[in-house]
């Protein structure tokens, strides 16, 4: 598990097909099933940023980090005087345990590279970085590292169920990490409910009642 994601975050509305014709999962989200105990991955939700034929680079959503933001703002800014840019920094969370690119998780859709028509969105270029810096979207999430899988690994471990996977929708994504996890079980629950003939008119109905 060592290839590296492109410079850029690689746009995807979630899933598509492959040149082989194998569904591909950018844009997904994996939530780890209740039954996996390896604490690198037990009670993980985790965000497939880029899955081609030869394998898959995520960002884990609910590690969130403690962290000094003045490095990366000297980092992004050169050591120019930033000003309040670092109260738009103040959400880090560890993305996995392979180095590279800095990567924001957002929902302002102006300063999107990526992302989908959910209200989900991701950059990753420098001068992307710095507006979103020193804007105030409402949701702002930064991830530092990302776990990778090589070729035909991340599709072995679904049909393993170690993971259920879902679309990557604001109430998961930006949930407080403390409970992504269980808010992830629980939508998947729903939709595995809603999937049934007339049991997804009746959650509806609850919705609105």
């Amino acid at each position: 598990m060592n290839r590296l994601p492109s410079d850029q975050v690689p746009e995807g509305n979630g899933q598509g097909l492959g040149d082989s014709g194998k569904i591909l999962l950018t844009g997904s989200v994996l939530v780890s099933s209740p039954w996996v105990q390896d604490p690198n991955f037990a009670n993980s939700v985790c965000l497939i940023v880029e899955h081609t034929d030869q394998g898959a680079v995520g960002v884990f959503l609910n590690r969130p980090m403690v962290m000094d933001p003045k490095p990366l703002l000297n980092f992004l800014f050169e050591g120019e005087v930033v000003g309040a840019a670092a109260a738009g920094m103040s959400h880090f969370n560890f993305g996995g345990p392979n180095n590279g690119p800095i990567l924001a998780i957002h929902n302002e859709s102006t300063l999107a590279e990526g992302g989908n028509d959910h209200g989900v969105y991701l950059s990753a270029q420098v001068e992307t970085l710095r507006q979103l810096a020193q804007s105030s979207p409402e949701h702002l999430r930064w991830f530092i590292g990302h776990a990778t899988w090589g070729k035909s690994q991340l599709e072995r471990e679904i049909v393993a169920e170690n993971w259920m996977l879902l679309p990557a929708v604001p109430q998961i994504v930006f949930e407080q990490e403390p409970t992504m996890w269980k808010r992830a079980l629980e939508f998947y629950g729903d939709s595995v409910l809603s999937s049934f003939p007339g049991v997804g008119k009746v959650l509806a109905q609850e919705c609105y009642n």
